[in-house]
Formats: C-alpha cells, sequence, structure tokens
C-alpha cells in the first residue's frame, strides 16, 4: 500500500488479488498451482489489472530449481520494466485497478454495502446467540 509501490509480483492467491485491488496497484502475475492459473486469467484477460510476468505458453513456472525451467532473474526485471514504461501496459492497469479500488473503499465504508453486510452477519450472530441462551437446556433442582 505504499505510494512508492508501482506494480506488485503475484502468485494469484486470492488475497494477495483483493490486497492489490484494494491497495490500487497492478500487478504482474506468476502462478504456480491449481486455482492460482485461473485468478490469473481474471487478473489479466477479464479485469485488465495485470499483465504474465512468464508469457502464456512459455514453459513451466517455478521457483523451485529441481523442475525443468524457472523463470529466469532476466525475464523479471524486462517484464517489469516494459510493465512499468511509461505509456506502457502498467498505465492502463493501473488506471483500471484504481476504478477497482475506489469501488472496493466505497464499499468498506461505513455505509457501503460489504459494511452494512458485515453489520447485518454480526447482527444475525447476535440474536441468534441471545435465541440459544434464552431457550438453553433449563436447570433442574432437586
Amino acid at each position: 500500500g505504499h505510494p512508492a509501490v508501482g506494480a506488485f509480483v503475484t502468485h494469484c492467491g486470492w488475497n494477495s488479488v483483493l490486497e492489490t485491488v484494494a491497495a490500487g496497484v497492478p500487478v504482474l502475475t506468476w502462478p504456480m498451482v491449481f486455482e492460482q492459473f485461473i485468478t490469473e486469467r481474471l487478473v489479466t484477460d477479464v479485469l485488465g489489472i495485470g499483465q504474465r510476468l512468464w508469457p502464456h505458453g512459455a514453459g513451466i513456472r517455478s521457483t523451485r530449481h529441481i523442475e525443468n525451467e524457472i523463470v529466469p532473474a532476466e525475464a523479471v526485471a524486462r517484464a517489469l520494466m516494459a510493465f512499468m514504461c511509461p505509456g506502457g501496459p502498467g498505465d492502463s492497469a493501473r488506471n483500471r485497478v484504481m476504478r477497482l479500488a475506489a469501488k472496493a473503499h466505497a464499499a468498506m465504508a461505513e455505509g457501503g454495502s460489504s459494511h452494512r453486510d458485515l453489520r447485518r452477519l454480526v447482527d444475525d450472530l447476535l440474536e441468534a446467540r441471545g435465541a440459544a441462551v434464552a431457550g438453553g437446556p433449563k436447570s433442574v433442582q432437586g
């Protein structure tokens, strides 16, 4: 969330995506397993808030040296420089993610949809707890 951060390299875990949207920071994607590849498509192809760090179809993407290919440091540097270049793909991704960030902040603000839903959940839980306590087992005196 620091203003000096121009882009975020992410493995495309869902929490990372939520954090980057809330911070309004575009991403370079580096998924490794499971649904992370689907999330990468959402981030790059649907939302347009990032770009693949390792081009689609360029080989296995891994952080483990025992696999056939790893993402070379030079490829990371090259992708980052191209992404951050003025007028490059990072600019349009940054504009889109800033619009999403504004919507996320509005939802979380007092009276926003997420704030109201959380308040409703807490109220429902307190009501259910109160009902359980009031209707709980009767003590037997003897």
